[in-house]
């Protein structure tokens, strides 16, 4: 489709289809993601690898992917004083928890809303804050949403498999750190991610 226009005067509907193809392939990468990290969490492999990262270079890169599927007039907010922050985590699982958060709230949020990512640092944890104001999750569904598999009755519609919350939440509980959310139907919800950071525990 893309190489049917050629013509100057057709760019706006080659980047139509170029902004539809760069979705499909976020998209797929994202559901091949989910499910190689889910073998090898049912494999028992040694999954987690410490190591001191800078919080601001994976959060430009969580954000650059994010930027590629934002709805029309959506925004994420960057969060405050983290450009000299590093900390000691697995960085691999911090960017995966952070994705699967950032792309749920633009996907199951309208058009024309924000989203924030804040963050909050101690001596010994960080902790990370995704609210949105989109669909929420419905007051009898709040209980499954961490299950393996199960989306909530009124974002059936939308394009998902239902193993990202789940798979992360299992990623932050190995690692000694908690997830919990609050939510209202039509009002947005927070989910909230605490890691344990410890500089013992990270390699040279």
């Amino acid at each position: 489709l893309v190489g049917k226009y050629k013509s100057a005067d057709t760019q706006e509907k080659r980047e139509k289809h170029l902004s539809t193809i760069v979705s499909g392939v976020h998209h797929h990468t994202g559901i091949l993601n989910d499910f190689l990290s889910m073998e090898r969490l049912e494999k028992g492999e040694d999954l987690y690898r410490f190591t001191n990262f800078s919080l601001s270079k994976v959060i430009n890169e969580v954000f650059y992917n994010a930027n590629l599927i934002l709805k029309t007039g959506q925004q994420i907010n960057y969060p405050m004083n983290i450009e000299d922050v590093n900390i000691c985590q697995d960085e691999k699982i911090v960017e995966l928890t952070l994705t699967n958060l950032i792309n749920n709230a633009i996907k199951y949020s309208p058009e024309r809303t924000d989203i924030d990512l804040l963050v909050a640092l101690t001596p010994h944890t960080v902790t990370f804050k995704v609210v949105d104001r989109g669909y929420g999750i419905p007051e009898m569904d709040k209980k499954h949403i961490f299950e393996r598999y199960f989306r909530a009755g009124n974002i059936l519609t939308s394009q998902g498999t239902g193993i990202g919350l789940h798979i992360i939440k299992s990623h932050v509980q190995n690692l000694g750190g908690q997830i919990s959310f609050i939510s209202k139907q039509n009002k947005g919800s927070t989910f909230t991610v605490t890691f344990p950071i410890e500089e013992t525990s990270c390699e040279e």
